[in-house]
Parts: C-alpha cells; sequence; structure tokens
C-alpha cells in the first residue's frame, strides 16, 4: 500500500502533460504480469498497427529483461520509475486486464482507459464479492473505475452484472468480447504441448482445471471409491492423458497424484494455457469460468463440484449452477471414467447444452482484437 501511495504522488508531477494518441500502454495483473487480454491485444498492436507505439508495462525487473530479450525492449517499460511513469501519463490510450498501469488519484479524463478484463463473471467479482469494506469499495471506485471508460465483456447479459461490479453506467460496458481468445480460431501447434509434457504423438489430452480455493486444499478425483491404478489403467487403454492445472501454491500437496498419464501442467511449466487450449478433447472442472472460453471449441466438459455448498456459500456465483454448466456431475469414479469415455467417442449428449449456454455467455464467436482497434482508432481519429 506504501508503494501505491508513493507511485500516486510521483505521478502528480507528471500528469499535465499533453496526450499522445499514437502511445498505447498495456498492463496486467499488478503490472508485473505479461497475461491474460492485455498480452493479446499487445501482441495484436504491436504486429498490426505500425503507427501506434505500443508498450507494456512491467515493474519486476527480471520478468522484464526476460521479455526484452524475447520480443525487443522498446516494448517494455517499468512504471515505477521517472521516464516509465513520464511515457505512461502521457499516452492517450490504456488497456489494462487489472488495475492501472499507474495508480494516481486524479486522471486526465481525455485520456481513454479500456479495461478489457480477464473472464466472463461466472463468480460473483469485485465490488460483488461477499464481505466488502467501505474503505476498500470507496478505494477501488475512487482509484479505478471512475478512471475507465470501457470495460469489455462477451454478451449483452452481463451487461448489469458487469456495471455492478465495478459501479459504473451499463453505457460503460462494451460487448467487444475477450483477446486471448482470438487464438481459439488458430491452429495450434500441438506437437510443442506432446514435446513439453513427453508424451507420445498421436494421443488425446483431457485439461483438468479445478478453481482455487482460498478456504483449503483442492480435492482431485473427489470420488469415495477413487482408484488410481483404475484411471491409470483406463487412460493408458484409451491412449489419453489428464494434464491437470492448478495454483502453484498447491503443487506440494497433489504429486500423489501424478502418473504415468497423469501430468501436472502449472505455470511453471506452461504460462499461458489460452494458447493451448483447443489442443484438449475433453474439459474437466468445477466453478473455474476457463470453461466459458472452452464452450467456444464446442468439445465435451465434465464438472466435479464436490464442495458445491461450501463453494458457493464462500465464493458466491452470478448464475445458478446448475443452470450454466452443460455436462455431466459424477460422484463416482466408476461414473466418472464412463462420462469420460463418452466423451471421448464424441457422445457425451450435451452438444445442445452447451450451445445453448454459449450463445447466452459468448456472444462474440471470431477474433476481436482487430474490431477493439478499430473503435478506439475510430473514436479517436481527429487526435493522431
Amino acid at each position: 500500500m506504501l508503494q501505491k501511495v508513493k507511485t500516486m504522488l510521483k505521478a502528480q508531477l507528471y500528469r499535465k502533460q499533453e496526450l499522445d494518441f499514437h502511445i498505447w500502454v498495456f498492463s496486467s495483473v499488478d503490472n508485473c504480469n505479461f497475461n491474460y487480454n492485455s498480452k493479446y491485444l499487445f501482441f495484436y498492436v504491436k504486429e498490426n498497427l505500425p503507427d501506434i507505439k505500443a508498450v507494456f508495462v512491467i515493474n519486476d525487473k527480471r520478468k522484464r529483461q526476460q521479455l526484452s530479450e524475447q520480443y525487443g525492449e522498446e516494448f517494455f517499460i517499468d512504471g515505477l520509475c521517472s521516464e516509465g511513469m513520464k511515457l505512461i501519463l502521457r499516452a492517450g490510450v490504456w488497456f489494462t486486464s487489472a488495475g492501472l498501469p499507474v495508480y494516481e488519484w486524479k486522471g486526465n479524463p481525455e485520456r481513454m482507459v479500456i479495461n478489457l478484463w480477464h473472464g466472463i463473471p461466472l463468480k460473483k467479482i469485485v465490488l460483488m464479492e461477499e464481505k466488502q469494506s467501505f474503505l476498500r469499495r470507496f478505494y477501488f471506485k475512487n482509484i479505478f473505475s471512475c478512471k475507465y471508460t470501457y470495460i469489455l465483456t462477451t454478451s449483452t447479459h452481463l451487461i448489469p452484472i458487469m456495471s455492478k461490479s465495478f459501479a459504473v453506467p451499463e453505457e460503460c460496458i462494451k460487448v467487444w468480447g475477450q483477446p486471448r481468445n482470438d487464438v481459439l480460431w488458430e491452429k495450434p501447434e500441438r506437437s510443442e504441448v506432446l514435446k513439453t509434457m513427453g508424451i507420445e504423438d498421436g494421443a488425446s489430452l483431457i485439461l483438468y482445471a479445478p478453481t482455487y480455493r482460498e478456504y483449503g486444499d483442492t480435492a482431485l478425483f473427489p470420488f469415495w471409491d477413487y482408484e488410481k491404478k483404475e484411471i491409470e489403467s483406463f487412460l493408458e487403454k484409451s491412449n489419453c492423458h489428464i494434464c491437470i492445472r492448478m495454483h502453484l501454491k498447491e503443487q506440494g500437496s497433489i504429486e500423489k497424484y501424478s502418473g504415468s498419464h497423469i501430468h501436472f501442467m502449472n505455470e511453471d511449466v506452461i504460462d499461458d494455457i489460452a494458447l493451448w487450449l483447443n489442443c484438449f478433447e475433453v474439459l474437466i472442472t468445477d466453478y473455474s469460468s476457463i470453461y466459458l472460453d472452452y464452450l467456444l471449441l464446442n468439445k465435451p466438459i465434465i464438472f466435479l463440484p464436490y464442495d458445491q455448498r461450501e463453494y458457493l456459500e464462500k465464493r458466491g456465483l452470478n448464475f445458478p449452477y446448475e443452470n450454466v454448466t452443460p455436462g455431466p456431475k459424477p460422484d463416482s469414479q466408476k461414473e466418472f471414467l464412463k462420462c469420460l469415455e463418452r466423451a471421448l467417442n464424441g457422445e457425451d449428449g450435451y452438444k445442445a447444452e452447451r450451445e445453448k449456454c454459449n450463445s447466452y455467455f459468448n456472444q462474440i464467436n471470431g477474433p476481436c482484437s482487430n474490431k477493439i482497434c478499430e473503435y478506439v482508432l475510430s473514436s479517436k481519429k481527429n487526435k493522431l
């Protein structure tokens, strides 16, 4: 918090600069992460709009050096140093997936600030989360919400939820899609995933991506009749592998589940799962909104909400769980393996339900980065 206060005070020194709408600044979580929708829109701008100077704020020195070596040092800046802060505050357009590239008390009303966000609000988010303190709500509204020109989502049905979550008028919410999903319409380099995971060519892949629970460890394969050998035997006979993706904090408690056909694909192995989502034939999850992106592929999904009552009480969802989860919910390993077999054979029986759910949550069914940029360029045409 002290660092944020220092940043706001420092930003006051440079805030009265003439805006340059040829400079577009991108940022993500804590201004130290290169991820989410900001990452993919940044790539699009960098590769397709030569007249725009695109820079990404990475305040972590080591990560900034790594990214600079990989993509070019001119694209990554330190938002805490004077030169970096000056450039950010001179930029006419900001894109973020969380927060802001610079924390300031009073922003420039002429600047366009677009919050791309980082997912569909299946769960209660931001100001709609339970037990929000007055101080946190005041801080969020006055540092973040009041600065956003637009906040993006994927469906008109989600506009009221996003409006309440960020305490902004509904006209600030735009159905422009998620740039990270652009890669779903590209042919994935499946061989790279297989090579990274040490899996033989020709094998089918299943992604198991449970959500992170703040109140305790996640139970994998939460069945009363759990038997690891039986799962391994099924996977071997079916020539398929389960890749489990969990929070790194839980790595130590879940190693016992790994095997010859069960692997861990956490961030330390593959940092961005969006690139590879199209490589998986089946998704297994519980409450993770990753399945809402996966719906765009219309592939089978299996849900394992073993602690549904506890999770919904502590975290909360914006929708009735049973109404928006188009897939089987087995409560035994025997039924789970049957569901997997049907899914791998394309006979899971939930195609129509997936299409209905997808049409509700995903009204953008194609690449959207180009259209987002067109909206911004057209609205600022007289300033470019």
